[in-house]
């Protein structure tokens, strides 16, 4: 009888652990949708921020060429005579 009765405490420590890991778990996901609401705006901001200083690099913008003095040849006709 009293190895059946500590091979019971065992099992019921068992599940008491894993039920409290469980319950850990849980209490963080909640905790962590709780702060969601708050999070979520500073994250946008400092997404926006990151966008508008990265577009704002000379070097990236594709409409703004600089001139590098590179010069056209002139256009002459194909057969001249």
């Amino acid at each position: 009888m009293a190895a059946i009765g500590i091979i019971v405490g065992l099992v019921g420590a068992a599940v008491g652990i894993l039920s409290g890991l469980v319950g850990i778990i849980l209490g963080l996901l909640g905790g962590s949708l709780g702060l969601l609401p708050h999070l979520f705006p500073i994250v946008l901001i400092t997404i926006g921020i990151i966008w508008l200083v990265k577009g704002s690099n000379p070097r990236d913008v594709t409409g703004v060429r600089a001139d590098r003095g590179d010069t056209t040849r002139p256009q002459s006709p194909g057969n001249p005579r």
